[in-house]
């Protein structure tokens, strides 16, 4: 008896054996896949005012690394002046 393959499936896919036509037992036939659902970001399921008090956070963070970058470019310039 001979099966129609599946035209979801890759070949290799393909639940039969082509040379004997006896189904493999214990192998999935496996489709192709579809793509993923979108997946939601945290930054999507917070609300307005954790967006802000994040984002404030951050700029704060960012000047005080850049105030502290400077200090240690000046500290290094002074040493190298000796």
């Amino acid at each position: 008896m001979t099966t129609k393959p599946d035209t979801r499936l890759m070949p290799a896919q393909n639940p039969t054996d082509p040379t004997t036509g006896n189904d493999r037992e214990g192998v999935k036939a496996v489709g192709i896949l579809s793509s993923r659902p979108g997946r939601k970001r945290a930054w999507d399921e917070m609300s307005e005012i954790d967006r802000v008090v994040l984002l404030e956070s951050v700029r704060q963070r960012r000047k005080v690394q850049k105030q502290n970058l400077a200090i240690q470019n000046e500290i290094y310039r002074l040493r190298s002046m000796r």
